[in-house]
């Protein structure tokens, strides 16, 4: 079970906030004081244009503003490089004011032109980034401070990805050596010499960035730890100041006396994405569906595979979000003889045999419970091994009907179109669902307070067509020293910021 794109999302830190520079090609240590993070990969690349989500995130955002930014409390957005936006009626057309007086570390203006220009650039240069503005039609800098962005049709996600990666605008000067040197406006510059790449990052207050009282250390470290062991052992021993790890180390961080916050994770189930049968005819019967969400016992595999350090999930959307509906988690108890009812009434009394990828990646021990259990309701589960470097291709490439897969849900309109909408990725076989279309163009076209209802009838409707069998959202742990930093986050928080992290003394 591969992890999704944004599998990071509550490991370490995702958001740092937008920054604001006025401008400062070096930074210095004012204070002395140092906040070391551990994160659980090492980046990617510092270019925005080829696109760096996951772990990468939290590290392009500590050098990077964004256009706009995500309230990680609610999901709604705010300012960030822009101030103000609008669109006209059909939506189509995006005007940006920008801050005034804005500039990058290298002393290049941060002007309307020099956001064209990354925009553009991101448009062109083939990765994620490009994937996600691929609505934008053109790019217009209408005067110092305005952008024009026309689509081709209603985004309603644009402004979330403004807030991402795609949104992040580096200096047109140093484009050329993004890859390995970032030239942002952010809350801090990266210090190269104090930098060992691949293991730990270095990086030190801009010094004349707009808020620097959002920000309270003036020394940031952020280590490469992939190894779950090795990072609960770094937070443990004191070599890093915070970070995440999962929640089965609960035990061994109350002992370690460190304190921590329980974080929604990663939505683990299975994918039954031959929804036209194509592949297995029996799953386009809308009741095969419903009887495998009722045939997996979702409270015992989460107790058996993750410790029972999660909660029960049977909705694709994230608690938290416009669409998320908490009745929906009740929809499909563990009832195998309703599942063996469901399968007769389709037309398959004595079950059908389905075909599944395995790999040994992440919790091979899934894949036997989730036999042994469809087994018992008379779907009789054949795996077919696959090579973890062959996972995504295959899984996304239409070779198999359903999957095992986890993924961090984000945003409304970005999950929906990766997953429900006809060419999303997310939906290899792109199986076309009129009542999806239908809602998709409603949501695309409305006001930001008529979204909500929306995505929650779509979001109900998803459940209802059982197109996924999700199982539970995993817990994570955001664990920190009690005696060195302290973590103010609202109670609903879906994730920790860099700003939310202050010294004790």
């Amino acid at each position: 079970m591969p992890r999704s794109r944004v599998a990071a999302a509550t490991l370490a830190l995702v958001l740092t906030g937008t920054a604001c520079s006025t401008g400062a090609s070096k930074g210095t240590d004012t204070n002395g004081q140092t906040l070391t993070l551990a994160v659980a990969a090492d980046v990617s690349t510092w270019d925005p244009a080829v696109g760096a989500g996951g772990n990468s995130l939290g590290y392009l955002q500590a050098v990077y503003s964004s256009l706009t930014t995500l309230n990680p409390a609610d999901f709604t957005i705010a300012p960030g490089l822009a101030t103000a936006w609008s669109y006209d009626p059909p939506k189509t057309t995006l005007t940006l004011t920008l801050r005034d007086g804005i500039t990058f570390s290298d002393g290049t203006p941060l002007d309307a032109e020099a956001v064209r220009a990354n925009l553009q650039r991101g448009l062109t240069t083939p990765g994620a980034t490009q994937s996600v503005l691929a609505a934008i039609k053109t790019i217009e800098a209408t005067g110092p401070n305005e952008v024009r962005i026309t689509l081709k049709k209603p985004d309603p996600g644009l402004l979330y990805q403004l807030s991402m990666v795609p949104g992040m605008i580096a200096s047109p000067k140093a484009f050329a050596t993004l890859k390995t040197d970032p030239v942002g406006s952010g809350p801090y510059v990266l210090d190269l010499k104090a930098t060992t790449r691949g293991t730990s990052y270095t990086f030190v207050r801009n010094p004349t960035y707009s808020l620097p009282a959002k920000y309270a250390f003036s020394r940031l470290v952020m280590k490469a730890l992939p190894d779950t062991n090795a990072m609960v052992n770094a937070a443990l021993s004191g070599q890093v100041d915070a970070g995440g790890v999962p929640g089965a180390t609960l035990p061994q961080v109350e002992s370690g006396g460190l304190a921590y916050r329980k974080m929604p994770g990663l939505i683990l189930g299975m994918w039954i994405v031959d929804r036209a049968g194509k592949l297995a005819p029996p799953l386009a019967e809308l009741k095969v569906r419903q009887a495998i969400n009722h045939g997996l016992d979702a409270e015992g595999i989460l107790k058996a595979v993750d410790k029972g350090n999660g909660s029960r999930r049977a909705q694709m959307f994230a608690a938290g979000t416009p669409g998320y509906v908490e009745s929906l988690n009740s929809r499909y108890p563990y009832d195998p003889a309703k599942a063996k009812k469901l399968l007769a009434e389709a037309g398959y009394p004595d079950g059908f045999e389905l075909t599944l990828p395995s790999e040994n990646t992440y919790l091979p021990a899934l894949y036997p419970i989730v036999a042994q259990q469809l087994g018992q309701i008379g779907i009789k589960v054949k795996y077919k091994p696959v090579s973890s470097n062959l996972i995504t291709q295959q899984y996304l490439a239409g070779t198999y009907p359903a999957f095992m897969y986890t993924y961090t849900s984000t945003e409304n309109w970005l999950d929906a179109s990766l997953f429900l909408a006809k060419g999303g990725v997310f939906n290899p076989f792109h199986t076309a669902d009129p009542t999806v279309e239908r809602l998709m163009d409603k949501i695309a076209v409305a006001e930001d307070a008529e979204r909500g209802p929306l995505f929650q009838e779509l979001n109900t409707y998803a459940v209802e067509q059982a197109w996924f069998a999700p199982l539970y959202a995993s817990t994570n742990l955001m664990v920190w020293k009690k005696d060195k930093v302290k973590v103010e986050t609202g109670d609903d928080q879906l994730f920790v910021v860099l700003s939310d992290y202050k010294p004790v003394t």
